[in-house]
């Protein structure tokens, strides 16, 4: 038996807890520590009615100047059954927190086809934590572009956005 932690799993123990830390980090107003490489989304259970705290790594932060918006790419390292993605899509986030700035964005959730494009491009800014985390979610594919789209059916993308102008 492995003790290496696979995303395929809940994690237990120690690695929980660390796992956990970010949120603690963030709600301590330190998430300034995190810069824009993280974010940390409140969304409620959609069973539970519970407000939960997920600090997630962004795939992307999109500034297009040319845009009314600036968005920030999450994707589900878990799957499209991470609790938080499940309900986020049946009710929208409350807030994302980038630093220690908090709003309540627009959420959208990418094609498998955008979701290829902005992966492929995270993989090239991120090449070894890109095929760490590829093994660890069990998720591979042959290189080809028509092969990334198929394998990001399984890895969902979340784009978090807010208005520019109105910042």
């Amino acid at each position: 038996m492995s003790n290496r932690f696979n995303f395929r799993q809940k994690p237990t123990g120690v690695f929980k807890w660390f796992l956990k830390s970010p949120a603690l980090l963030y709600r301590a107003k330190l998430g300034f520590l995190f810069g824009e490489r993280f974010l940390m989304i409140t969304h409620v259970g959609r069973k539970s009615g519970t407000t939960f705290h997920t600090p997630l790594e962004v795939v992307v932060h999109d500034t297009d100047t040319d845009a009314d918006t600036a968005e920030f790419i999450v994707c589900s390292g878990t799957g499209p059954n991470a609790d938080w993605y499940r309900n986020i899509t049946a009710q929208p986030v409350a807030s994302i927190q980038v630093k220690n700035r908090v709003w309540t964005p627009d959420q959208r959730v990418l094609d498998s086809t955008e979701a290829a494009d902005r992966f492929a491009d995270y993989e090239r800014r991120h090449t070894k934590a890109a095929s760490k985390l590829l093994d660890s979610m069990g998720q591979s594919y042959d290189g080809t572009d028509s092969d990334r789209v198929r394998m990001m059916q399984n890895i969902p993308m979340v784009a978090f956005s807010e208005s520019v102008r109105g910042s």
